[in-house]
Order: structure tokens, then C-alpha cells, then sequence
């Protein structure tokens, strides 16, 4: 899918999308799916220069932790899977 810029939170995020963060003043927050589907990815990038935009786990495991992920590197750019169970989403690689 084509990249979403990411200039205002976004709720929910869409499976297969690309959101990229670019403000170099407000941090934002992506609120993930909360029933996602085995597979289902959404890919991110960090490209505003801010170490405080947030992934919201929206009641789900994010790298096998409970809580938000905040994207404290300035340069991230990942893709995540749902990949259930206790480990919930889970980073895959850089996009």
C-alpha cells in the first residue's frame, strides 16, 4: 500500500500498511489492531528525528512485553507480524 504519514495519531492501524512518522516536533502514536490476524504486518519508519512516537499495544503483547513501544531510535524502520500467543506482535526485520 502506498505510505501514510504519520501527522496525526492513527486508530487503528490498517494490516499492510506503511505509516511513517515525520513531524520534528510532536510525537505521535499508532494505536495497533486490537483482534489482528495471524500475519497480519504493518511496517514503520521514523523519519521526524523524534525518540518518543509511540506503538500503543492496544491489549496485546508487543515483543513479548505488555506495555507500548515507544521508538526511542531516530532512524527505525521495521516491519512487525502478528504472530500470537505470548509474544504478540513481533519486529521481523528493517523495512
Amino acid at each position: 500500500s502506498n505510505p501514510q504519514y504519520v501527522t496525526v495519531d492513527i486508530n487503528p492501524a490498517v494490516n499492510g500498511s506503511l505509516y511513517i512518522f515525520d513531524s520534528t516536533t510532536t510525537a505521535r502514536t499508532i494505536t495497533l489492531p486490537a483482534s489482528p490476524s495471524l500475519g497480519d504486518s504493518i511496517k514503520i519508519s521514523n523519519r521526524g528525528g523524534l525518540a518518543t512516537n509511540v506503538l500503543a499495544a492496544n491489549g496485546n503483547n508487543i515483543m513479548g512485553a505488555s506495555t507500548d513501544l515507544t521508538i526511542n531510535n531516530v532512524t527505525a524502520a521495521f516491519e512487525i507480524i502478528w504472530a500470537a500467543g505470548s509474544q504478540g506482535w513481533v519486529i521481523i526485520g528493517n523495512v
